[in-house]
């Protein structure tokens, strides 16, 4: 069997590192990246960008041209396919923070297990949560287990969960390259039982959207299941973030909750709701306006909703 984490320092050290990919694309922002690729892909070989045009771009490259790659083991974790004298990179492989995380390419067909590339939720949840090391993590729903591997800091013990058997093999493949031998992942439905933990994630998929190849399709009943979900999974004083369209977030939620939507009025509104169960109760809605020096919502944000520095949502607006 190949060493994946060792496996995964040979990728980076061939250049599937975030600065290698600003200095390639032009950006870090993998959400960003798929209106770009096309374009990345029918550049010259360069070969300090052949891992990056390989999984990132999804070009196919001759095979003297990624003689610096390691293809026996590419090809034996299921990485690569090699056609005569030809290489084609199966899955997306993405540099994220210190870790490498795997989905589907970004030209891959929308099928029922198709494991997204990463969006802007993804990034939007990664940034929402407060620092600090838990004992433990739980992730719904987690897909490529994009939090998790951009953080894995943040819990002693990290557990991803997804029902999608693809998304788990991602997930797992992304956690052995990235050396990150505190996560484990799991196949189980969202309402699965679980040992509690201090920090509950959901970045939840949205229904009905019409962009599938962005949004994975859902039955509505996943957000009846979702919270109770949620809650279970939480440990007494524990916290619940999620990413999710407000509509889906219940008003009656117990406890401390507070929902910031960052999409403009008029247009679906998409929030971060950070859910404390054990507290007082407390209901807060509030948006704030995306600048391009915070993109993404983070826990500033919910300080400053707490202290009534955002201006209230109107949920009339939508």
């Amino acid at each position: 069997m190949t060493d994946l984490a060792a496996l995964g320092v040979q990728l980076r050290r061939a250049g599937l590192t975030e600065g290698a990919l600003l200095a390639w694309s032009g950006t870090r922002r993998l959400s960003s990246l798929p209106w770009r690729l096309s374009g990345l892909a029918a550049r010259p070989h360069v070969p300090a960008a052949t891992a990056l045009a390989l999984f990132v771009a999804g070009a196919e490259l001759g095979i003297d041209h990624a003689r610096e790659l390691p293809i026996g083991d590419l090809v034996e974790a299921g990485l690569v396919v090699r056609t005569g004298d030809r290489l084609r990179a199966t899955v997306a492989v993405l540099p994220l923070e210190a870790a490498l995380l795997v989905c589907d390419r970004a030209d891959a067909p929308d099928t029922e297990n198709l494991v997204c590339w990463p969006d802007d939720s993804s990034h939007h949840l990664r940034s929402a949560i407060p620092p600090g090391r838990r004992e433990r993590w739980i992730d719904l729903a987690c897909g490529s287990a994009f939090a998790p591997l951009a953080r894995p800091e943040l819990g002693a013990e990290i557990l991803c969960v997804d029902l999608n058997p693809r998304a788990v093999w991602c997930a797992r493949l992304g956690a052995g390259l990235s050396g990150v031998r505190h996560l484990a992942v799991t196949e189980a439905d969202i309402g699965a039982a679980h040992a509690p933990a201090q920090l509950v994630t959901c970045n939840a998929p949205i229904a009905g959207d019409p962009d599938a190849a962005v949004w994975r399709r859902t039955d509505r009943s996943f957000f009846t299941r979702m919270w109770p979900a949620a809650r279970a999974c939480a440990a007494p004083g524990g916290e619940v973030i999620t990413h999710t369209t407000f509509d889906a977030v219940p008003e009656d939620l117990a406890g401390e909750a507070v929902t910031v939507v960052y999409t403009p009025p008029g247009e679906r509104a998409y929030a971060i709701t950070w859910w404390r169960p054990d507290a007082d109760a407390r209901r807060i809605v509030v948006q704030r306006e995306l600048t391009t020096s915070r993109p993404h919502l983070d826990p500033r944000d919910r300080d400053d909703a707490m202290a009534g520095a955002l201006a209230p949502h109107d949920a009339t607006a939508c």
